[in-house]
Parts: C-alpha cells; sequence; structure tokens
C-alpha cells in the first residue's frame, strides 16, 4: 500500500513537472510572438527601408518588437513569409504588396479569423479582408510625372513640339509595375487608349474613323490610327489631359526593367552610346534606385562636356518620397545637379502614423495618395508635396480586357 501510494505520489510530481515546464513555455511562446510583422519587397530600396525604419522606431518598444522580411521581388517567396507570420500570431500583419488583390486573399482571410489587424500599401485595389489599406492608382504616378515635365519646360521656355527627348526607365518586375509604367507612357499620348500589358504599349491600330470634340467644343476628327482609342458614352474618343506634346518620348526593351542605381547609370551609358541621343534633355525612372543612379552619371557627362545641353536644361525625375530624394532636389536647387523632383505618398513618417494610430484603435480605413515634389514648384506646402487633383483619369480601366 505504502509503495502504491509513493508512485502515486512520485507521478503527480512528474505530471505536476510537466504542466509547469509546458506553461512556462506557453508563456514564453507568447511572450515572444512580435507586436507586427512586415514582409517587404526589397532591402535595396530606398523607400522599403524608410519605410522599414519608420516601423521600428515606433512599435519596436511594444510587446514582442517588429519581425521584417524581404521576399526580393519573389510573391511566391513573399507568399511564404506570410503564411509564416501568421503561424506567430502576431498582432498585425504589414504587407507592402508584390502581387495583386488576389495572391493575397486567402492569407489574408486566415489572419482575420486569427483577429491579426492586416495592413497594405503599394496594392491599387481595395481587399476585402485587409484593415488598412494605402492605395495609389496604377496611373497617379505618371499623371504626376506630366506636372513635373511641363513645369519643367516652362520653366525653361520650351514651345516646339516633340523637342525634347525623354527617356523612360521602367519597371516591369511585377505587373503591378508595368500597370504605373503605363500611367508614364500616357505623358505621350493625346487620346486615351487601351494598354496591353504584354507588350507593354498602348493599343494603335487602324480602324473605322472617330471624333472628339476639343476645348472649344468644336467636333474634329481623330488623326491618329483609332484601333484602341478608348470611347466616352457618346462614342467619341476622350482627350487626355495629361498630354505633353512638347516631348519625344524614348522607351523601348533595353530600358523597359531598370530598377537599380548601377542599372540606372547603364542605361544612361547605353543610350549615350549613340551620338544622335547627346541631346536629350529629361531622364524619367519608374524606380527611386534607378533615377538617383541616372541622375550621378548624367552629372558625369555633363561636367565632361559631352551633353548638347546644359545642366540647368536636363531633368531627372523619379519616385518615392525619401529622405534621399528631398537632398537631391535641394541639391540641384542650388545649382548642383539635375534629379528635379519625384513622385510618390505624401511623407513616410506621415504614412506610418496614419497605419500606426489605426492599429493601435483597431479601426480600418483606406488612404489615397497622389502626390509629387519639386523644389522650385510655387505650389509645394510645408512638406515640399503638392497633391494632384485629378478629374478621373487616374481611375480609369485603361488596360486590355484579356489581362485586366
Amino acid at each position: 500500500m505504502a509503495k502504491r501510494l509513493r508512485d502515486i505520489f512520485i507521478m503527480l510530481v512528474i505530471m505536476t513537472a510537466v504542466y509547469f515546464v509546458l506553461l512556462m513555455f506557453t508563456q514564453r511562446e507568447e511572450k515572444e510572438a512580435p507586436y507586427a510583422c512586415l514582409s517587404m519587397i526589397s532591402p535595396d530600396n530606398s523607400f522599403t527601408v524608410e519605410t522599414v525604419n519608420e516601423f521600428k522606431n515606433r512599435l519596436s518598444d511594444y510587446h514582442g518588437g517588429i519581425r521584417v522580411a524581404y521576399c526580393g521581388n519573389d510573391i511566391n517567396a513573399q507568399i511564404n513569409q506570410i503564411e509564416n507570420f501568421i503561424a506567430m500570431r502576431p498582432e498585425a500583419l504589414i504587407v507592402e504588396c508584390m502581387g495583386d488583390a488576389s495572391a493575397y486573399e486567402r492569407l489574408f482571410r486566415e489572419a482575420k479569423k486569427r483577429d491579426i489587424q492586416v495592413v497594405t500599401f503599394g496594392s491599387a485595389r481595395a481587399m476585402a479582408n485587409a484593415d488598412i489599406q494605402m492605395l495609389n492608382s496604377h496611373l497617379s504616378k505618371g499623371l504626376c510625372i506630366s506636372v513635373l515635365i511641363k513645369d519643367f519646360l516652362d520653366r525653361n521656355e520650351v514651345t516646339e513640339e516633340g523637342s525634347v527627348k525623354t527617356l523612360l526607365l521602367g519597371d516591369a518586375s511585377t505587373e503591378r509595375e508595368i500597370m504605373s509604367m503605363a500611367g508614364y507612357q500616357l505623358i505621350s499620348e493625346k487620346y486615351l487608349r487601351r494598354y496591353d500589358l504584354q507588350s507593354m504599349t498602348f493599343e494603335r491600330y487602324e480602324s473605322g474613323p472617330v471624333y472628339y470634340t476639343d476645348g472649344y467644343g468644336v467636333t474634329r476628327q481623330v488623326e491618329e490610327p483609332t484601333g484602341g482609342l478608348i470611347l466616352d458614352e457618346d462614342g467619341e474618343a476622350i482627350v487626355n489631359l495629361y498630354y505633353e506634346p512638347r516631348i519625344s518620348l524614348i522607351t523601348g526593351d533595353n530600358y523597359s526593367n531598370v530598377q537599380t542605381n548601377l542599372e540606372g547609370q547603364r542605361a544612361i551609358d547605353g543610350i549615350l552610346s549613340n551620338p544622335e541621343n547627346i541631346d536629350i534633355q529629361i531622364v524619367i525612372a519608374t524606380s527611386g534606385e534607378a533615377a538617383i543612379g541616372a541622375a550621378f552619371r548624367l552629372e558625369e557627362f555633363i561636367e565632361q562636356g559631352e551633353l548638347t545641353h546644359k545642366a540647368e536644361e536636363i531633368a531627372v525625375f523619379g519616385a518615392y518620397n525619401t529622405l534621399k530624394n528631398r537632398e537631391l532636389v535641394e541639391r540641384s536647387i542650388n545649382g548642383n545637379g539635375v534629379f528635379r523632383g519625384f513622385v510618390g505618398d505624401f511623407v513616410i513618417e506621415r504614412e506610418a502614423d496614419n497605419i500606426i494610430r489605426n492599429l493601435l484603435t483597431k479601426r480600418g480605413e483606406i488612404f489615397y495618395g497622389y502626390s509629387f515634389y519639386s523644389g522650385y514648384d510655387e505650389r509645394t506646402g510645408e512638406t515640399g508635396m503638392v497633391v494632384l487633383y485629378d478629374p478621373g483619369i487616374s481611375m480609369l480601366d485603361i488596360f486590355s480586357e484579356e489581362y485586366a
């Protein structure tokens, strides 16, 4: 009897010890669950880096801190990251979207089941299971660029149509970036057209006559191939309000996927290897890092006296509202560079603050941002940013039905 009681006592002690060990590990696991998990695209992008740093500064003191992973422009890698983060059960999941909305539907639905707040930015469409969303129209950056170019050409008193060679350095890494690139290309189109995502060009082919009404109310016939035009409810062509006839836009396969600083420099070397292009005046880059590289290389060519135009007649326009880009604009104002402006969200600190305030109060909200920055623009406010008030073109679906 005594032996049996002793065995029971030992068993109870062992079970109690196991219980407390399991409890300790459970508490430890709960304690170490991060407050927020960030799935970002690339650490080589200054916008991404500044955004991550802002979240680190603001959220690291909350229980569990934050975890950050980069997918390296690989949507499958990002999906795996998000699945791993959801398993950690953080308070918040913050995603810089690499793919379109459909790629995240299942993941975000699972996150909602686990009571995880979902934050997205970089998407052009609202997502049903995302709580806080920073949205941009695919076309908004290009429309902002058209305003920057117009201001620059006016400042230099350019009047001749097609006289300003303008190089577009695109980013074809994702469908989202290709859609954004369409907005940049739109500045050289007089009328709104459907855009083919595979060829990365506007549809243009011969078809029947189409008419449009000009700004004076006069009906005129479209003088271009009419196939591919987007028509209004009256069957007329839609005049593109952001068309800039003074530029001659240069695009091509060699310039369709330029993302890094070094690739931006090499693109400038490539176009200037043809002596016919030494009169280039404007370079637009959809990637912030490519714009910085392009500006640096152009400044070297200017210093060596190898370009037709003087520094003040040359401009590079980039992307993302980063400290580096603002410094480069200030430098050009002082006559020490050609980086004249950029498009992007308002201010990273402000956008991060919007997100964090909504996270902490568990509110859902959708934010839209269309803005640009130019050191010589009289419309700039305290932040230097100018908000683009677009009458509706930025929200049009210009993409071919087959690929939309």
